[in-house]
């Protein structure tokens, strides 16, 4: 089975950063939080269970969606020193 998740930015506080996500051609009406800086700088340990890294801000999708998001995001950040803005899963 296929999966296509797609994402966008929605705001930046300080530096958290929130996203909404969904499946592809859908609402995105899933939405997170991450603090990448924190994560990479091992202010947030790279031991802290993905739920904590990765805080889901409704119950309206799975973590685990969220996390194959949070990959995508991740990577990004780590080649460019900032957020994606917007972008997809696909596997």
């Amino acid at each position: 089975m296929a999966i296509c998740l797609e994402f966008e930015l929605v705001t930046i506080r300080g530096t958290v950063a929130e996203y909404r996500f969904g499946n592809c051609l859908r609402e995105l009406n899933g939405a997170f939080e991450v603090d990448l800086p924190k994560l990479i700088s091992g202010e947030t340990s790279m031991n802290t269970p993905m739920d904590e890294v990765v805080k889901l801000k409704n119950d309206t999708q799975i973590q685990s969606m969220a996390n194959r998001v949070f990959g995508k995001i991740y990577k990004h950040y780590l080649e460019h020193h900032e957020y994606l803005s917007k972008g997809g899963y696909y596997a």
